[in-house]
């Protein structure tokens, strides 16, 4: 699961990471400074959720929390304003929270880990229409490599073993043969992904299995 933050200080930015990390490995942080670098973030990746600083060197959150609403990206607003009527503007314009600075690092995380429990990974029909065609190419997938990919899909950005897949596809048959046939439908399936340029890659790892992400990169 991506996760935007838009922030400019080096500090805070820092710290919200520190906090999404606690929450487990399965959320990628990513990071622009202003609103500018956002909105290249949004129209490039997809993202599961945003937390969006109000001031910002480029311009104001807002502009981004609203493109992120049109977009029906989820988001969360950031902010040193104390007053009660930034945090009710914020909810208000369909933040799913709104956190103050400077940070609890305790509270942080119990705020972000409430956000993110009722914050689902993109549905793969979406996967397909902003990543699988974005260069106006439809995808041509095989019975089987769709079976595969909505599998992936719904344990978006965790390995999942080979003989999960298998299982999933075959059900009870021979497994080494069936490893064979599966690696070389993964292969069909990253080259399909590439041809239209998406985002999305299927990465593998010894003794872990394969893994759909937007990272495009392998975990420790």
């Amino acid at each position: 699961m991506n996760v935007l933050v838009v922030e400019d200080e080096q500090t805070d930015f820092l710290l919200i990471k520190h906090a999404i990390g606690q929450l487990g490995d399965t959320y990628r942080v990513l990071h622009a400074e202003g609103c500018r670098e956002a909105m290249w973030a949004i129209q490039e990746t997809p993202i599961s959720l945003a937390l969006v600083d109000i001031l910002l060197p480029d311009g104001d959150g807002y502009k981004i929390s609203d493109h992120l609403k049109a977009q029906g990206i989820p988001f969360v607003m950031v902010s040193s304003k104390s007053l009660p009527k930034h945090a009710i503007r914020c909810l208000k314009s369909g933040a799913e929270d709104y956190i103050r600075k400077p940070f609890d690092m305790d509270e942080l995380v119990a705020r972000l880990e409430c956000v993110l429990r009722r914050t689902p990974a993109p549905a793969i029909d979406e996967i397909k229409g902003t990543s699988l065609q974005k260069a106006a190419l439809p995808i041509d997938l095989t019975p089987i490599e769709h079976q595969l990919l909505n599998r992936l899909h719904l344990d978006y950005d965790t390995y999942i073993s080979s003989d999960e897949l298998i299982e999933t596809v075959w059900g009870s048959t021979n497994l080494e043969t069936s490893k064979g046939a599966l690696r070389t439908y993964i292969s069909h399936i990253r080259k399909k992904l590439a041809l239209v340029q998406s985002p999305l890659s299927i990465v593998s790892k010894w003794g872990r299995g394969y893994r759909l992400t937007a990272a495009g990169k392998p975990k420790a």
